[in-house]
């Protein structure tokens, strides 16, 4: 019995296949072990990689900025001279966030911090005669003093338990961080490679391009390497697009939040302002954590001003949402806000803070990808779309009205008017 070529392949792969998964079933360990120290090794690398995407966002506006500078209609940079130059200003900028970062938020910061369970047992004894007052209310009702009065907390106990827990677990999260930035970045040799491999990308992006291109075409089918090109660059032009409306939010939100915090006096302006920065940066609920955070520091100095710092957040995101936002970003991405909600809420479950920021980008290309595919089957298929858009029902023709011949009206051309819409 002679087997045909396709018939061979398929036996071919899939005893290969077959073969590696009961290799990696035998041998997870080694592989996974394998696996975690390859990526230590290559961890700077990958680094670099992501620290260039996040230099290439100031690149393309500084870009921007000299590409408009022109003599005799022409550019007065040419772009191989205006990548350096955007390169080391990029760089410039990143340094001088950081600085300012470690200047002047860090040392606010640790002094909020330090204050706070001080802050709180001194918020203690005003609550406490809150709930004293309210119990003797309650007494002027005796039904709804003997139902309500069980569940007053004894504020003290609640307080030590809280400052403890915070105490606790502000160690066990700052370990984390630290033996996360350490495992990262094990040795000053690692940072420098990092930094180094990202300028390299950034210099050499285009030779980097066409390579990658070449190498593509030269050894695998067309087909797939258009396909492949198509997914690169919707994932670039997808995560460059996010990234750049995230960080331009966050910036616009947590400047009008200082300024606002500021004018109005509320307490901790600086501090609050970082956090909704940094929260900003989540979709959905970073804005409810921003919020719950700064009330909960305001209500510690000021319990009447935390109401008020909570209608203020609530205008100020009303403006940034319907004003400034739909100005400033003229780009979005193409994803419907159900798929954001359930993409923040899958990837924070699955990989925390990293996964509530990536998840949304990588949802949006599986759903616009989902779509061309879905769009090229139903034309392959010939299915018009009068069958797949539900349509209203059409209602049945009344039956004509039987006139006598000699009351039926003589039938009157209509007369178009100046502007009428005709269909």
């Amino acid at each position: 019995m002679q087997l045909s070529r396709d018939t061979k392949r398929f036996l071919i792969g899939l005893s290969t296949f077959t073969v590696a998964l009961v290799l990696c079933v035998r041998h997870f360990t080694e592989i996974w072990d394998w696996l975690l120290n390859a990526f230590a090794t290559l961890s700077p690398f990958i680094v670099g990689a992501c620290l260039a995407f996040v230099l290439s966002v100031p690149m393309k506006l500084f870009d921007n900025l000299l590409s408009k500078i022109v003599k005799d209609g022409k550019p007065v940079l040419s772009e191989g001279k205006r990548r350096p130059l955007t390169l080391v200003l990029a760089i410039l900028l990143l340094i001088l966030l950081i600085s300012l970062f470690a200047i002047i938020v860090v040392p606010n910061l640790v002094d909020t911090v330090s204050s706070l369970a001080s802050a709180v047992m001194n918020f203690v004894p005003t609550a406490q005669q809150w709930l004293a007052d309210l119990e003797l209310w309650l007494q002027k009702y005796p039904e709804a003093h003997e139902a309500i009065a069980p569940y007053i907390p004894d504020l003290n106990q609640v307080a030590s338990k809280a400052i403890g827990l915070v105490q606790q677990y502000a160690g066990v999260v700052a370990t984390t961080v630290v033996t996360q930035i350490s495992t990262i970045f094990s040795s000053a040799t690692d940072v420098i490679v990092s930094f180094v491999f990202a300028i390299y990308i950034l210099l050499q992006k285009t030779s980097l391009s066409r390579q990658s291109r070449k190498i593509l075409y030269a050894f695998l089918p067309k087909s797939f390497c258009d396909k492949a090109l198509y997914v690169a660059s919707l994932a670039h032009k997808t995560f460059f697009s996010y990234v750049t409306i995230q960080c331009t939010e966050a910036l616009i939100l947590g400047t009008l939040c200082f300024i606002g915090m500021m004018i109005f006096g509320f307490p901790y302006a600086l501090v609050v302002s970082v956090i909704m920065t940094f929260c900003a940066l989540i979709p959905i609920y970073g804005a409810f954590i921003s919020a719950f955070i700064g009330a909960f520091l305001v209500l510690i100095q000021n319990p009447i001003q935390a109401v008020w710092f909570l209608i203020f957040i609530l205008v100020l995101q009303q403006l940034e949402t319907n004003l400034i936002y739909p100005r400033v970003v003229s780009t979005s991405i193409n994803l419907p806000p159900m798929w954001v909600l359930l993409a923040v809420t899958v990837g924070g479950g699955l990989f925390g803070i990293v996964g509530m920021i990536t998840a949304v980008p990588i949802t949006s290309i599986a759903y616009t990808l989902l779509g061309d595919e879905t769009r090229v089957r139903l034309v392959s298929r010939g299915i018009p779309d009068e069958l797949i858009v539900p349509s209203a029902p059409k209602t049945p023709p009344k039956p004509p009205k039987s006139v006598p011949a000699k009351a039926k009206p003589a039938a009157r051309k209509p007369r178009r008017r100046k502007g009428h819409s005709w269909f």
